[in-house]
């Protein structure tokens, strides 16, 4: 039972209509003394041990179209998930290792790794900060390579890439009428066996008016020095200074302006200097709905940023569109997919600060309908040269008492960056490429311990010069229980498709998962 501030605090963040649906989550993974929402909801640091045994009985490991084998992998995966949510130090972190064993052709065996995590640390109160994140997952290297939507079966197209990224900054006021900010970001890229590795260093100051002092016009300069570092193509520099200019029309629209000066050898060979404007407008008319919309004019052409939340008591509504250039070797980071957990998290956020009880809250609706944190997750592709991309992405989530359904469409195209940089791969001779895909996943909590989930993925790549082309279709029906107080389990069947020149195919896999907490 509930403590009334509690159910109190659960009707701000959740509505009245919800309170039953998240009381329900929160009983099941009650369940668990040392699951990740009772941890990260007490004060302090919460470490949660974990332990998976995942087995895969596939009728196709090697993906072959001709030369189909079964075989019966068996995944072991010791983990922890770390949450801190009070002191100087906030964030959380999800790593796993996951050893591969291959009953009829040993050689295969490997380890896989997996990592998310973000945080900051307040080094000064209320002035200095170090932001971190990192990554570690699954990539594919080309998007024309064969496909797979499971990284047990064996792919040679696939590797491991790690990503991380380290930003100190410090802010404050000056005179009482103006706030300042610098920052130094540090950005790296790293992938096994390719080429597609980049590094990045940006220094960046910002001083604007102060919001107390200045509530309907405001201003703003900036400066940003930047240096990429491709291992494929070599390092580049780009210089961006602006000035702003915002008028709040209301406490809920607000409009800017601005303009600049811009220098890069990103397009040429030589360093050249460009004029920079643009213009941007938010609206916010509630804590549930919020659009964002910005154009400018840069070095490369016109660039855009379009986003658009809106939060109901039962359903969530994101969608987004750019256009930007990327200058990380990882394609899938300035794409604009989201994951089922991003999506829920976003809901989250909207309505609380606290990130580390977000990501708990999220993690039991997410065991509750056998959803993982990786549901609906779209991978990009390697890049070894900076380029330019157009990322569209609609995702809605519709949430029911019993049933969930969640459907996320997404487009990105994606070309090389000017003759002064020689990419190869996917976007080598010219080559631009576009990918598209729909995911759909409905869940049904079949009692308060069990639910069933269907899962429907589609990736298309199409080569706009090469003519090249792939499509992967994958259907996924999954059973998962709470088994005990501290163990969860899991049955899925899964029936893929792949379509392309070189390589088609198709695999049927029988999944079965146990996961253990301590």
């Amino acid at each position: 039972m509930l403590s009334q501030p509690t159910r109190s605090l659960l009707q701000r963040r959740f509505g009245h209509a919800l309170l039953p649906q998240v009381v329900g989550m929160m009983g099941v993974a009650a369940l668990n003394s040392a699951s990740a929402q009772e941890a990260a909801t007490r004060p302090g640091l919460a470490l949660v041990p974990e332990f998976g045994i995942r087995q895969t009985l596939t009728d196709n490991v090697h993906l072959s179209g001709t030369d189909r084998r079964a075989e019966l992998v068996t995944e072991l995966s010791p983990g922890l998930r770390l949450f801190s949510n009070t002191g100087f130090v906030r964030g959380s972190l999800d790593y796993s290792l996951t050893g591969l064993v291959y009953a009829r052709e040993s050689s295969f065996n490997n380890v896989q790794q997996s990592l998310r995590a973000a945080g900051t640390v307040e080094v000064i109160e209320k002035r200095a900060y170090i932001d971190a994140s990192a990554s570690i997952a699954q990539q594919n290297i080309s998007a024309f390579g064969t496909q797979a939507s499971d990284p047990a079966l064996l792919n040679g197209n696939r590797t491991e890439v790690a990503a991380v990224r380290l930003a100190p900054h410090v802010r404050g006021r000056l005179g009482g009428f103006a706030e300042y900010e610098a920052r130094l970001t540090l950005e790296g890229t790293n992938s096994k066996g390719s080429n597609a590795n980049s590094r990045s260093a940006d220094a960046a100051l910002h001083i604007g008016s102060d919001a107390a002092s200045f509530s309907r016009l405001g201003w703003a300069a900036d400066y940003s020095h930047r240096v990429v570092d491709f291992s494929a193509t070599g390092s580049s520099v780009v210089d961006l200074l602006t000035a702003t200019l915002t008028f709040a029309a209301t406490s809920e629209l607000r409009f800017s302006a601005r303009g600049g000066r811009e220098s890069t050898d990103l397009l040429t060979s030589k360093t050249e200097r460009y004029n920079t404007w643009g213009w941007g407008a938010t609206w916010a008319p509630s804590e549930r709905t919020r659009l964002e919309l910005a154009q400018d004019q840069r070095f490369f052409g016109k660039s855009h940023s379009v986003r658009l939340e809106h939060r109901m008591p039962r359903s969530v509504w994101t969608f987004s569109d750019s256009r930007s250039v990327s200058t990380n070797a990882s394609s899938s980071g300035a794409s604009g997919q989201r994951t089922v957990f991003d999506l829920l998290f976003a809901q989250c956020a909207s309505s609380t600060r606290d990130p580390v009880q977000c990501a708990a809250q999220v993690d039991a609706t997410l065991q509750n309908q056998g959803l993982t944190r990786a549901s609906l997750a779209n991978g990009g592709i390697l890049t070894s040269g900076p380029s330019i991309q157009r990322s569209q992405n609609l995702s809605v989530a519709l949430l029911g008492g019993r049933t969930t359904v969640i459907v996320s469409t997404f487009r990105n195209d994606t070309q090389s960056l000017g003759s002064a940089t020689i990419i190869t791969g996917d976007l080598s001779n010219g080559n631009s490429l576009r990918q598209s895909g729909q995911n759909v996943n409905v869940s049904y909590r079949l009692t308060p311990l069990s639910a069933l989930s269907v899962d429907l993925a589609r990736t298309k790549s199409i080569g706009a010069v090469s003519g090249q082309s792939t499509d992967l279709r994958s259907l996924t029906a999954t059973w998962s229980s709470r088994l005990a107080e501290r163990v969860d389990g899991s049955v899925s069947v899964r029936r893929s498709s792949f379509d392309s020149a070189s390589n088609p195919y198709s695999e049927s896999a029988v999944i079965a998962n146990l996961r253990l907490r301590f």
